[in-house]
């Protein structure tokens, strides 16, 4: 289900990088609050500019920090200061090129920064427990288009310093 082609009502996001585009299925129905501050965000140009601010190949490469640029800012779209809560669905999974939001330990504590699974191995250990559950894993809220998988795999694949911030 993750991997099939968009479906009526959901969104198509476009995330042009120095690297190239990538084109995710944003998935609207399944997740529709976690879309929706994406989609929000994007509207108001939040993530216009924003940098992939940490980058650990096999892993994930991970964005959306619209204040700092660095991991330490960014909010939802509902203004300064606030946070969305984790959202769920279990035909969702943190496979390769899933898009999905960064946060605390702590439930509701999704701003705006997200990332892209880039595994090498496993990475169910995101995942919500199957059948709902405490906010013990991470928001997926889209999938990256399998033709895109070369954009990833050339932005996780940077050199990086401190922190795993690229160098570039």
């Amino acid at each position: 289900m993750q991997k099939e082609a968009a479906q009526a009502g959901e969104h198509i996001a476009t995330i042009e990088t120095s690297h190239g585009t990538m084109v995710c299925r944003l998935f609207t129905t399944l997740v529709p609050g976690a879309v929706k501050n994406f989609v929000e965000l994007a509207k108001a140009g939040k993530y216009e500019g924003v940098p992939f601010h940490r980058i650990i190949e096999d892993f994930m490469i991970q964005g959306g920090d619209f204040e700092n640029g660095n991991g330490t800012g960014g909010y939802s779209y509902e203004g300064e200061g606030t946070n969305i809560c984790d959202e769920f669905h279990d035909e969702l999974s943190h496979i390769k090129g899933a898009l999905s939001y960064a946060k605390t330990q702590a439930p509701c504590s999704i701003g705006s920064q997200f990332f892209i699974v880039h595994p090498k191995a496993g990475t169910g250990f995101l995942d919500h427990p199957k059948g709902g559950g405490k906010a013990e894993g991470y928001t997926v809220f889209g999938q990256l288009q399998e033709d895109c998988f070369d954009v990833l795999d050339a932005i996780a694949t940077v050199p990086t310093g401190r922190n795993d911030a690229p160098t570039e």
